[in-house]
């Protein structure tokens, strides 16, 4: 299929992912400051903003937390991952169903209204649901043909990147205190994965476990192997049989990496693992890139972490 048309796809679900990621995210932790027998101090806010994406802002408050990461311009945020999705969907609108186009457009102008203002959770609660029913869509209506392999390469990577960086941060930072359940369970629901990990378990909540059951399941739809081995398989259908293109081989290379590791070395070495991952993910796009998205003129940083958010000091003075 035509490069533009690609790019728009795999751009698609990964705004969407997106999406969802940034609403679960500041929900669970919305919820766990006020959880917290301590009233969490303004590290907790600077943290959870390097957690969102917003690497170097300033912010520290609750509620600036809430404004950016919903509404924030310059970087992800809902509202800005819900319009770079409809804008995909909008250029590649023949090749999706209309009910699945529709769902894209409503929410879009959906999440631009101020409804959060007055109650976050229900307006969280609307992207996520929303953006489940469009999974649904995709799943129902869509030909499993290259369109949708795109579609879900493009989700699927973003989400093996946002599991993989929020188990790895959550590691590095509780590394002093390991036995933080709070905080673990935090990130077992920022992931959609508490309930699950409740019927696999028991003793309660555990960070090797969350490392083994988020990181290094090969079933669990939410954890990052399952993610890069759907991931990988979107490009062995994209490629066709025989084939052996550089993101097959590179994403191969991913795969094993989580593969291979072991909850005792995530947990003691976690900004490695991330390190590593985050190498391996650099040269995908980059293969990616050459190989299906070079001649179009869409912005086709498929993968967009680095450096994908301005820190807060900045976008406030260029807002003005």
């Amino acid at each position: 299929m035509l490069s533009r048309g690609a790019t728009s796809l795999t751009l698609l679900g990964r705004h969407l992912e997106r999406a969802d990621h940034l609403a679960r995210i500041l929900g669970v932790h919305v919820a766990l400051s006020l959880d917290r027998t301590d009233e969490p101090g303004p590290e907790f806010w600077s943290r959870f903003m390097e957690l969102a994406g917003w690497r170097g802002s300033n912010t520290r408050r609750r509620s600036e937390a809430v404004e950016v990461v919903v509404t924030g311009s310059l970087g992800p945020s809902v509202r800005a991952s819900v319009a770079a999705a409809r804008l995909a969907a909008q250029a590649v609108r023949p090749s999706l169903p209309s009910e699945l186009y529709e769902q894209v457009n409503a929410l879009h102008w959906r999440a631009q209204e101020s409804t959060w203002q007055r109650d976050l959770y229900p307006y969280l609660t609307d992207v996520q649901l929303t953006i489940r029913l469009i999974d649904g869509l995709i799943v129902d209506t869509m030909q499993h043909d290259e369109p949708r392999a795109f579609l879900r390469l493009g989700k699927f990577l973003e989400r093996t990147t946002n599991v993989t960086a929020i188990v790895t941060s959550k590691a590095a930072e509780l590394a002093d205190t390991p036995e933080d359940a709070l905080e673990w369970t935090a990130v077992l629901k920022s992931c959609f994965a508490f309930e699950l990990y409740q019927s696999r378990y028991s003793g309660g909540v555990t960070p090797d476990r969350v490392i083994e059951c988020l990181l290094l399941d090969p079933a669990l739809p939410r954890s990052a192997r399952f993610a890069a081995q759907v991931a990988r398989d979107s490009v062995v259908a994209i490629d066709g049989p025989g084939r052996n293109s550089k993101p097959k081989r590179l994403l191969s290379k991913l795969h094993s990496i989580y593969v291979h590791a072991s909850t005792q070395q995530v947990a003691e070495h976690p900004r490695e693992f991330e390190a590593e991952c985050r190498a391996m993910l650099r040269q995908l796009e980059l293969a990616m890139r050459e190989a299906y998205f070079h001649p179009s003129k869409v912005p086709a940083n498929v993968m967009g972490d680095e450096g994908r958010a301005m820190p807060q000091q900045q976008q406030q003075r260029k807002a003005h």
